[in-house]
């Protein structure tokens, strides 16, 4: 647009006294908008010399001139906007979103055929159009209400709806599940219009729309909709569904129906494909068939950079077998008879593989480093460990060769991701030292609520109620002082213990892997984008290798829930995670589990073990971290039972104890009755057993008694005498650790197991026995019992501990003598124990600690 011509417009709308006057200046306006020549403040001065007022008043505006079209304001405004909003710049340095309502009008309106009302709507989507441009351009759509607008123009298929498609599609594939935040209907009357035309559609297009309802599906949030099993959009996905597996399907044709199929039963279900909601399991069967066969296509036949284009369906094909794997583990029979199980396994082992031979060709290359952040690795290595924690046996050669490779993977991620939350974690490290100063704050009132004998209930009150104190006395001011100090002193502790853990870990071949995780001189790695090569990444690839799109911590959101996977999402998804299960299996094992210890799996754990912590010390309820940390004491247990040599002596395993013993005491503080919390002092418990020397040369006094009160506790809480409706008491477990006390019942054996072996060892247990009171709880509740529902194991593990400890320690032996031991002896008839009783009574030949 010339100069002047500009200039002249401006003036000419300035100047306008009348609403005619402007619109007549509009009409040149609009002639001249579209201009490529025109530059972004060229077409903002024109854009204020009109007025967003003015605009929308034409946009709302239903009256007409004389002898003009009905839709002559409508159409001029939409005219102006679409060629100013052909600049994004435009859109986001103004408040346009304004228009966007009357927009959302003008796109839904029943349109007849008119050329006029069609160009107008072509000109509302382009205006449309350059609002998806950007995050906060499809923020403001958002809030306008222009996903309702667009679902109903699909749904009702009116004029435009193409174009609609397409918009939602590109908006589907920025944004996160929040787009269909509030929009529950709209969403449902959008899946029910393209799972019908797919149900009716028997030609290519079938697979068109397969695509797109599969986009639908993978950020579709389930708490949004109705997902009861009558829907209609569920109803004809399971026909459409049906149809297509039971035909002849070609290349073209199976890629877009297995992406659906994955997209649906992450959303829904194994179930929805299975019998009641079919007849028989042909079509799972199929599924599975389809996708093994896709598996080993892909990987056995392909180079790298094609495997790498084959992204998408290469991964659901993963997610699909994944789910069989958790379906057939933990769901009941699918009631196959002996031929389909025997195809199933053979499929599936064909797939797995082709999966460990893909693996082994990349670790044959020698470059390590250019694989871990590839999303098609990351899922590949996922998908093996879900096939690892149910099946070893299999394929257990091939297996033990990339292990080597699994484990250098991983490592070169956590090396990645630990320079990426470096800052994260200091902040975090802060929080941590608040909560080990609430401990030792509260160190003295545990001991005096312990030794009264109180239940475990009654000690959560008396704490509670002796912090409530102080932070009404640190509010007022009167312990400001005392406050500061203790900050000082526990910031002190904290130094000084990570110095000698620090140290102690930094022995041996420690050395070389603890620089490279997080020592200081470390530099970072540089790593290219994960897209690098150009290579193509969609949602099914990011859904495969992310995992859940729920919101976890702050440091799992990045790795679980990322939009793109070419940002860092790929080199911070926490790999080792998937690994876990397997390697439980694996340590188990003599061969593996020394292939793997040759391969530094133990520096490893031990890095990964502190790494978890501080997540879930941020955010108690994350159940990934939770279930990670459980199955990472399972491993470290393994050891203690297989390898109590290798844990002696392990510089990475004596870290690992200091680390348990400070982290038992805060994790129990809100959270005692937790499978984690139990399998965390059994293994403290079992490898104190085994490192009395080490640690008791590197380990603080109160850090080791406030951890043996912790497993004090544990023992002496975990049955309880109740009459339960008879009239006398009978042995009870606690009402706390009932919910899963088969697994529970184990660790306490083996905590008491642990604990006698340790009595001797340690002068700090005697003291947190004596402080908890577990003895004269023990004895109170198998006195009142009389032996009444009281297993043969369960007295003999209590009468062992009671024997050791009279035994070993003169002040327990009497605390024992003083609240009921003697009794205890004759109801269950232990000769051992009046014997150590009965030495003390004599007081001639007493053993001394």
């Amino acid at each position: 647009m010339e100069k002047r011509n500009l200039e002249t417009c401006i003036v000419k709308l300035q100047e306008a006294e009348s609403d005619n006057e402007k619109f007549a200046a509009m009409l040149m306006v609009a002639k001249t908008t579209k201009s490529s020549e025109m530059t972004t403040e060229e077409k903002k001065r024109i854009l204020d010399a009109i007025g967003l007022t003015f605009l929308i008043r034409l946009l709302k505006s239903d009256s007409h001139p004389e002898d003009c079209s009905a839709n002559i304001y409508k159409s001029m405004a939409l005219s102006v906007l679409s060629g100013l909003c052909a600049d994004s710049k435009l859109v986001e340095s103004t408040s346009l979103y304004r228009i966007l309502k009357p927009l959302n009008e003008i796109i839904v309106t029943k349109q007849s055929n008119s050329e006029e009302l069609e160009n107008m709507v072509n000109d509302a989507f382009e205006v449309l159009k350059m609002f998806a441009g950007s995050q906060q351009g499809i923020k403001q759509l958002m809030d306008s209400g222009t996903i309702a607008s667009l679902a109903k123009v699909i749904s009702k298929d009116l004029y435009g709806s193409s174009k609609a498609s397409d918009l939602m599609t590109y908006i589907l594939h920025a944004m996160r599940p929040c787009i269909w935040t509030g929009q529950g209907k709209a969403l449902e009357k959008m899946l029910n219009f393209y799972a019908q035309n797919m149900e009716e559609n028997q030609n290519q297009e079938k697979f068109e729309l397969c695509n797109f309802i599969a986009l639908i599906l993978r950020v579709m949030p389930m708490d949004e909709i109705d997902m009861t099993e009558k829907q209609p959009w569920k109803t004809s996905l399971l026909k459409g569904i049906q149809d297509i597996f039971s035909s002849r399907l070609g290349e073209a044709q199976r890629e877009p129906a297995l992406k659906l199929v994955a997209s649906l039963i992450g959303q829904v279900g194994m179930e929805f494909i299975l019998p009641p909601n079919t007849k028989d399991n042909k079509v799972l069967l199929m599924i599975i068939h389809l996708s093994c066969i896709e598996v080993r296509i892909t990987l056995e036949n392909l180079p790298i950079q094609k495997v790498c284009e084959k992204a998408d369906l290469l991964c659901a094909c993963y997610h699909l077998l994944e789910n069989i794997i958790i379906y057939l583990t933990t769901s009941p029979s699918l009631l196959l008879d002996e031929k389909q199980i025997l195809q199933l396994h053979s499929a599936m082992l064909g797939a797995f593989h082709s999966i460990i031979f893909f693996l082994k060709e990349l670790s044959d290359e020698n470059n390590p480093q250019g694989q871990y952040q590839n999303p098609v690795v990351i899922a590949t290595v996922r998908v093996l460990g879900a096939w690892l924690a149910e099946e070893t046996s299999a394929l257990r050669t091939k297996t033990y060769e990339i292990l080597p490779f699994l484990l250098q993977i991983c490592k070169l991620q956590l090396e990645f991701s630990n320079e990426l939350s470096s800052k994260e974690e200091n902040i975090n490290a802060d929080r941590l030292k608040n909560i080990k100063r609430e401990i030792d704050d509260d160190t003295q009132a545990m001991s005096d609520a312990l030794s009264e004998g109180l239940s475990l209930e009654e000690q959560n009150a008396k704490i509670l109620e002796v912090e409530q104190d102080n932070d009404e006395k640190v509010k007022s001011g009167e312990e400001n002082k005392s406050v500061k100090k203790g900050n000082c002193e526990s910031e002190s502790k904290t130094k000084e213990n990570g110095k000698e853990a620090d140290e102690k870990e930094t022995k041996g071949k420690s050395v070389t892997f603890k620089t490279d995780l997080d020592g200081e001189n470390s530099e970072p790695n540089c790593v290219d984008n994960a897209n690098s090569e150009g290579v193509h990444v969609g949602k099914e690839t990011e859904q495969m290798v992310n995992g859940t799109s729920k919101n976890e911590t702050e440091e799992e959101e990045a790795e679980e829930e990322s939009v793109y996977l070419m940002d860092q999402s790929t080199t911070s998804v926490d790999l080792l995670r998937f690994l876990l299960p397997g390697l439980c299996h694996l340590t188990s094992e003599d061969d593996p589990r020394k292939i793997l210890v040759d391969n530094e799996l133990l520096p490893m754990l031990n890095f990964y073990l502190k790494r978890l912590l501080k997540r879930y010390f941020r955010n108690d309820s994350n159940d990934n971290v939770v279930k990670a940390l459980e199955l990472l004491c399972n491993i470290f247990l393994n050891f203690a039972v297989i390898e109590p040599g290798l844990v002696r002596k392990s510089d990475h395993l004596i870290n690992v104890t200091i680390v348990v013993m400070e982290a038992v005491p805060i994790v129990g503080r809100k959270t005692e009755f937790t499978p984690l919390w139990l399998k965390m002092v059994t293994l403290g418990m079992f490898y104190l057993r085994h490192q009395s020397s080490a640690i008791r040369s590197v380990a603080a006094d109160d850090i080791l008694v406030h951890f043996f009160i912790c497993a004090c506790t544990f023992v002496k809480g975990a049955f309880i005498n109740s009459s339960k409706n008879r009239k006398k008491d009978v042995l009870t477990v606690s009402p706390h650790y009932l919910p899963f006390w088969e697994e529970a019942s184990q660790l306490w054996f083996l905590t008491i197991q642990a604990m006698t072996s340790c009595t001797s060892m340690y002068p700090q247990l005697v003291k947190a026995t004596l402080v908890s009171g577990m003895m004269p709880q023990l004895a109170k509740v198998f006195i009142a019992v009389q032996g009444r529902d009281v297993g043969e194991e369960v007295i003999r593990c209590v009468l062992s501990l009671f024997i050791t400890m009279a035994h070993c320690h003169e002040q327990v032996r009497n605390v024992i003598k003083t609240t009921g031991g003697l009794q205890l002896s004759k109801i269950y008839d232990s000769k051992e124990l009046r014997k150590e009783l009965g030495i003390a009574e004599k007081g001639g030949q007493e053993k001394k600690s």
